[in-house]
């Protein structure tokens, strides 16, 4: 079982479960998508094409990184107002591109796309680094790697900087923080995206929506147990009974014995409210 949700006109999305080359910033609105059935993509793409027209006429004669950077960061967030917001994490339009780019506001790692898409048309190709607590987006320099934290401003950060804030943030000693500053692969950063989205809806008890998120974290990671059980569970939640009893019970083939009373009770539970929700 990869998925209960079919997912196939997700192009990128589809792309990146057969581990070819995708378009992050695609993949954001194919699931942008499932809250907005009627997204225009080509309104987001071409505010991207704005910005890179708008910006190579600026960068044109600038001979340093830092300078473009710069630039770069003070046209997003003040000449367009998009920068970072606590409210942005209470809402899943914070995650969204689209709606960052409508509403002005945006939680770290959807602000480090929005930079990263914007940075690859104008030939300043940004990595997405999924750092502990905070997303990043780095691009390697002359001098050394900037880190751009596009939730404070476009505030850029050498990698000494970035190390002793993160320790600031995080607790963690400089070791452990030196080793999350990789560049994170794809799907690395579209299971954060859909991790983040899963705890937004769950923790408002959004359950049809948690359902179709962790139905994309499964398509990704089929073979993941964990997983498939809180697919199970979140499919209960979302009062689709009948898919929830069939999930427990493949489950219970295998699931750990210090889970199998639970499971049990749920799947008793799910076959109960089959004929009021099915």
């Amino acid at each position: 079982m990869n998925s209960e949700v079919d997912f196939s006109r997700d192009e990128h999305f589809q792309k990146l479960l057969a581990r070819k080359p995708c378009s992050l910033t695609m993949i954001n609105l194919e699931i942008a998508r499932d809250a907005y059935p009627e997204i225009d993509f080509a309104r987001t793409l071409d505010w991207f094409e704005d910005r890179r027209q708008e910006l190579t006429g600026h960068f044109r004669g600038m001979h340093s990184e830092r300078e473009q950077l710069e630039v770069l960061a003070r046209s997003i967030s003040m000449d367009h107002g998009v920068s970072g917001s606590e409210a942005a994490y209470r809402s899943a339009d914070g995650s969204f591109l689209h709606r960052v780019i409508e509403t002005g506001q945006g939680i770290p790692i959807s602000l480090s796309l929005l930079y990263m898409e914007v940075g690859e048309r104008l030939g300043l190709p940004f990595c997405g680094v999924s750092s502990p607590l905070h997303f990043l987006a780095m691009t390697e320099t002359a001098t050394g790697p900037i880190f751009l934290d596009g939730y404070s401003g476009g505030r850029l950060l050498t990698e000494d900087e970035a190390i002793d804030w993160l320790c600031d943030l995080t607790r963690l000693d400089r070791q452990q923080v030196e080793r999350t500053l990789e560049p994170a692969d794809d799907r690395t950063i579209v299971i954060r995206m859909l991790n983040n989205l899963r705890t937004l809806h769950a923790g408002n008890e959004d359950w049809q929506s948690a359902w179709i998120v962790q139905n994309r974290l499964v398509a990704i990671s089929p073979s993941s147990y964990p997983l498939r059980r809180d697919l199970a569970l979140i499919a209960q939640k979302a009062q689709h009974s009948a898919t929830a009893a069939r999930l427990l019970k493949s489950l219970l083939n295998s699931c750990p014995d210090d889970e199998r009373e639970f499971l049990t009770s749920q799947l008793e539970e799910a076959q109960r409210d089959i004929p009021r929700w099915n």
